[in-house]
């Protein structure tokens, strides 16, 4: 391998090596290229930030995210996935907490997992319409609904009106869905307007939690709505990989799987 390969032709055979291998080492990669350690991890940080590879600890792997679309409500699925992830949440709530809660059927999961808690005393802020009712009518909590234009064929009001009224609020724990998570790019969902209302809703609350099926890790969508540091809790299942799991701890937040 020629020693004085310009610096964008190595990163280029970096990424067919990585494709070809899965997995390589930074001394493989810098005896391949007969270079220093610290010049190939400053291409990988390069690679990684381009979405190219997925760095680990001593070396590299093939990048593996997918892009998601948006799914119409019909045909939205509640996982048994999802309800783990429900139940689990609902530890995380204490009596009397005030809740904001994001729409989506990880969220209306949680809302039902809730319905069949002991909690008693609970303030509810949210913008999904069938969350609202559910819980006004199985519960005794306090319900307080923001007020927009519904989104045709969808659960939720949305608008600017709704960024509007949710900066007024402040709550102590806010629940948020999301359609994808990726270790770089951050949490993400294909609408650009939804993306808006989650950050808005998301600078309600003293604590976030984001609520993930494994299945949505390693993927990317339209509107990136929060850096991957963004939360104190993500919440997703046993279906995580050990990669994943490692990954997602070096971002210092609390993660729970179940």
């Amino acid at each position: 391998m020629d020693e004085h390969l310009y610096a964008e032709e190595r990163k280029k055979s970096i990424v067919n090596l990585v494709k070809e291998k899965k997995r390589v080492q930074v001394a493989e990669l810098a005896e391949i290229f007969n270079v220093t350690g610290s010049t190939i991890r400053a291409d990988l940080r390069e690679l990684e930030n381009e979405g190219l590879v997925t760095r680990t600890h001593g070396g590299v792997i093939q990048r593996d995210f997918k892009r998601s679309i948006e799914i119409i409500p019909t045909s939205r699925k509640f996982t048994i996935e999802k309800y783990r992830i429900a139940e689990e949440t609902v530890n995380l709530i204490e009596e009397n907490d005030i809740i904001a809660i994001d729409t989506g059927t990880s969220c209306k999961a949680f809302a039902e997992k809730l319905i069949n808690s002991s909690l008693a005393n609970l303030t509810i802020l949210t913008y999904d319409l069938e969350i609202a009712l559910l819980l006004s009518e199985k519960t005794s909590f306090q319900v307080h609904i923001i007020g927009g234009i519904i989104r045709n064929g969808y659960p939720y009001v949305s608008g600017s009106s709704v960024s509007r009224e949710l900066n007024d609020f402040s709550v102590d724990k806010v629940i948020v869905g999301t359609t994808s998570f990726d270790i770089n790019y951050g949490y993400s969902t294909p609408n650009y307007e939804t993306a808006e209302m989650k950050k808005c809703i998301m600078q309600t609350g003293r604590i976030k939690i984001a609520l993930c099926e494994s299945s949505k890790i390693n993927q990317r969508s339209f509107k990136e709505f929060a850096r991957p540091k963004a939360f104190n809790y993500l919440v997703t299942d046993s279906n995580l990989t050990k990669e994943q799991q490692t990954e997602i701890e070096k971002l210092d937040i609390t993660l729970i799987i179940v």
